[in-house]
């Protein structure tokens, strides 16, 4: 399994530049100053990479899905579902040998909702909600043979509309798991999540000494690693400098970084889900 200290490279939304031009230059010299490759993508109608973009498996497999969420099947939101075949038919040259060893499996997903940890897949039940045409057991198998590892589904919330395991967990490598300050917000899901995990993993969560938690606080979790190289959303809250330490302890090979991520975050996402980090 590709887990994003093995990756190279990565890509973003050509859109990025024009949405969210002061995080891009923040990232791009953070990439720069680490030599690591990246690029843009074209025909992509939001910035959100990771939710389309298909999902490596090992150098040279790749998983495509069909991307048509429900949370985009509203006629106004319709507009910003994309279209992956366009993305790779205008960045030919960059992704065209990729398509030689994809697979295309039958379900309704977000790649938001693959988080890879080592030899697990880590998901929310939302996939089994996105996929009511098929059994529970059908979904399993369809995801376990297509990631060729075991999948752990975690309890859906359905408060958070998305259901997106990026937003909860982060591999941390060697089997430990970063789990995000949910118990802040739901004591109740805190919990399942903590169970059902530490059947798997060393879980090590994320916890901030404010008196009142601010809400975007969840934008920690979702930081960017590709190879040694880690960026972490900062949202210029006191709890950024906690979550910098937090992080940097659990990941004591990696560089890590502060990224100013308002522009994202203030759009609902970080940097995690504006990216798509591959091994090239």
């Amino acid at each position: 399994m590709i887990t994003d200290n093995l990756t190279t490279t990565v890509y973003f939304s050509k859109l990025l530049l024009e949405k969210c031009p002061i995080l891009n230059q923040h990232i791009a010299e953070a990439l720069e100053a680490n030599r690591i490759h990246y690029a843009y993508l074209s025909e992509t109608k939001d910035i959100w990479c990771r939710d389309f973009m298909p999902i490596q498996v090992e150098e040279g497999r790749f998983v495509f899905f069909k991307y048509t969420p429900n949370y985009l099947q509203d006629p106004y939101y319709l507009r910003l579902q994309t279209d992956t075949e366009k993305v790779f038919q205008a960045t030919a040259n960059h992704l065209e040998h990729l398509l030689q060893h994809a697979i295309m499996i039958d379900l309704i997903l977000d790649g938001g909702n693959v988080v890879k940890c080592g030899d697990t897949v880590v998901m929310t039940e939302k996939v089994f909600f996105e996929n009511k045409d098929k059994t529970r057991a059908e979904v399993e198998r369809i995801l376990k043979d297509a990631f060729q590892s075991d999948i752990l589904f975690l309890p859906w919330d359905r408060k958070e509309t998305f259901g997106h395991s990026d937003g909860i967990v982060h591999y941390a490598g060697d089997r430990k798991i970063l789990l995000t300050n949910y118990d802040d917000f739901s004591p109740y899901y805190y919990n399942r999540f903590r169970k059902a995990l530490e059947k798997h993993f060393e879980v090590i969560p994320l916890k901030y000494t404010s008196k009142w938690q601010h809400a975007r606080s969840w934008a920690y979790i979702n930081f960017l690693q590709v190879g040694k190289l880690v960026l972490v959303p900062q949202l210029g809250l006191e709890e950024d400098l906690q979550a910098l330490e937090q992080i940097a302890d659990a990941l004591p090979d990696c560089e890590v970084v502060g990224i100013p991520a308002l522009e994202a975050v203030r759009r609902g996402g970080a940097l995690n889900c504006i990216s798509w980090n591959i091994k090239v």
